[in-house]
């Protein structure tokens, strides 16, 4: 936070390309470890927000899908849900991600004790050595090894990322109906008043 208060990083308006190695292994993130290293990190040292993950896109698409979910109920007579504009802030590509990375870290636990049994029973073994089986699985416990924690991250991160971006149309939803409550009930204790200051003025 600076000293003289709060300044908005603006959303990024051109999106630098980045390697499909880079998103892999979470190099985007270096320069900033680089600079929070070497000095305390400013606001203006992240990266800026891409539009689709600012908190007032995420509150106008939220109250865009609560306004239509309780015009759809007020028409069928029924109770509206939040929940289910909630749900519809989850994209696709978010689902298929988050499914498709649980699923290679549930495979690669799997695999690793399985791997690691045929490796040993292979060294352990009284028939002649089978070099070319026993390279391949050497390289499958390699790779194995690498892509689970790899999964598990990418897994934990874009959970953590979708949780962000719920909690955040959230409390946008909720300011903006306090804030529009409050100035509702200003206006309507106010307006007695002022009449009644106006006719003591004319008084």
């Amino acid at each position: 936070m600076a000293r003289n208060g709060y300044n908005k990083i603006s959303p990024s308006e051109d999106k630098e390309r980045v390697s499909v190695l880079s998103l892999l292994l979470f190099q985007w993130m270096n320069s900033i470890f680089k600079t929070g290293s070497e000095r305390p990190l400013d606001e203006n040292d992240f990266l800026p927000l891409s539009k689709e993950n600012s908190a007032s896109f995420l509150t106008d698409q939220l109250q865009a899908n609560w306004n239509k979910e309780k015009t759809k109920c007020n028409r069928n007579k029924n109770r509206p849900k939040l929940w289910r504009s909630v749900i519809k802030l989850i994209s696709v590509k978010d689902v298929m991600i988050i499914g498709f990375t649980k699923a290679l870290y549930s495979i690669s636990q799997l695999l690793q004790p399985l791997l690691l049994g045929y490796f040993i029973s292979i060294l352990m073994s009284a028939e002649p050595k089978k070099d070319n089986l026993l390279h391949v699985c050497t390289l499958a416990l390699c790779i194995n090894s690498v892509i689970g924690p790899l999964s598990m991250h990418h897994h934990d991160y874009r959970c953590e990322l979708l949780g962000i971006k719920i909690s955040c149309a959230l409390k946008g939803l909720i300011y903006h109906k306090v804030s529009s409550k409050f100035k509702r009930d200003h206006a309507f204790f106010s307006f007695p008043v002022l009449r009644e200051k106006e006719r003591l003025i004319v008084d």
